[in-house]
Order: structure tokens, then sequence, then C-alpha cells
């Protein structure tokens, strides 16, 4: 038997899958009654997962008519990488200065399980997505920082719903291109020991996604 929170875990994923998908549209209002009866369940567990979703800033509270889908902008790209540059620089001093061996080589082994170009595959915008997250935040990792590593997470976590409210339909040529040449070139750096230009790869790497920003 489900319990009420993983109810609204269920519920919470299916919300956030149907407005990343554009199973709603931009403009549309969330009712509860409504997803209550589209999913078969009682109407609270659908307001728990609204409220979390509200907390989020994936939705907005409108009184007496429901949950407005939010319209990620350019200036949240922006933010988004921004921090990400705060994150993610910083710790690459510690990590060029004593990377252990097998910690470089897994981190290759990631890298080749993305040339996506190289090995002649096309794949969808979530999977070249959830791999770059995989990456970054294993590179991260190596520089022994877990509250900044987690923290890390949950920024590629909201940028991920950028993305994928904003590329969804994209085609894979579009967004592949930004992918394992970059990386491989920032492990290379890590591994000779050349701290500016690891620094330099890693900041174009993470302001890349806004060039594959139309609106």
């Amino acid at each position: 038997m489900l319990t009420t929170d993983t109810l609204k875990k269920q519920v919470y994923h299916r919300i956030l899958e149907g407005i990343i998908k554009k199973d709603y549209p931009m403009d549309y209002i969330l009712k509860e009654k409504e997803l209550a009866g589209q999913f078969e369940i009682s109407r609270a567990p659908v307001r728990e997962a609204l409220i979390e979703l509200c907390q989020e800033n994936i939705v907005q509270s409108i009184p007496r008519a429901g949950y407005r889908i939010v319209r990620f902008t350019e200036k949240d790209i922006h933010e988004a990488t921004e921090l990400r540059i705060m994150l993610e620089l910083p710790i690459l001093d510690r990590i060029v200065s004593g990377v252990h061996e097998d910690t470089l080589r897994r981190l290759f082994s990631l890298v080749e399980e993305s040339q996506y170009t190289k090995h002649g595959l096309r794949v969808n915008l979530e999977t070249w997505w959830h791999n770059n997250i995989r990456f970054h935040l294993a590179v991260n990792a190596a520089g022994g920082n877990s509250l900044l590593t987690d923290t890390l997470d949950r920024v590629l976590r909201r940028q991920w719903r950028i993305v994928a409210q904003l590329f969804w339909n994209n085609a894979p040529e579009d967004y592949q291109n930004f992918e394992s040449d970059t990386h491989e070139a920032l492990l290379n750096a890590i591994k000779t020991g050349d701290r500016k230009r690891a620094k330099k790869i890693l900041s174009d790497d993470i302001l890349s996604i806004r060039k594959i920003c139309t609106y």
C-alpha cells in the first residue's frame, strides 16, 4: 500500500514530467480537481505535490484559479550558469593540485560513455543532460567538499527543468555538440596540472548552454 508521502512524490513527478514534455501548454492553469480526476486519486496528494512545485518555483499559485506554470526566461539560464561558475571553478584549484589517478580514470570513462557523435549515436535530451550532470558532479566531488557538490546537484537539477522546458522538441544535433570534446580537454588539463587552462575550459563549457537558447 502506498503511503501518502510516496503517492505525493509520484504525483509530483507525473506533473513535472507533463510540464517538461509540454503536455501542459505554458499558459495552462493546473487545477487540483482536474489532476485528481486525471490520476484517479484524492485531491490531498495532488495539493501537496503542487505546493512542493510552488516552493521550487516551477508553478505559481493563482488564488481561486489554480496553478500557473512558471515560464523560464533567458535570465533564468544566465543566473543558473553564473551560480555554477561560482560553485565549480574554485574547486578546480584543489582538484588540479592532487587528483587521484583512479579518479581520473573514472572521469575519462564517463567522457567515453558520452561521446555520442564519435560513436554515431543520437540520444534524447534527458539522456544527454543526465550524463552531463554525472560528469560535472563527479569532477566537483573530486574536490572532497560534499556540501558544495550537493548544492551543485540542486542547481543542475533546476537547470535541467529550464533546459527541458525550452528544448524538449529540439533535434539531438542542437545539443550533442556541447559534449565530450570539451570534457576530455578539461580532464587533460587537470591531468597535466594546467590550472589556468582547466578553468577556461570549464567556464566555457558551463556557459555554452546559453548558445542553444533560442527565444
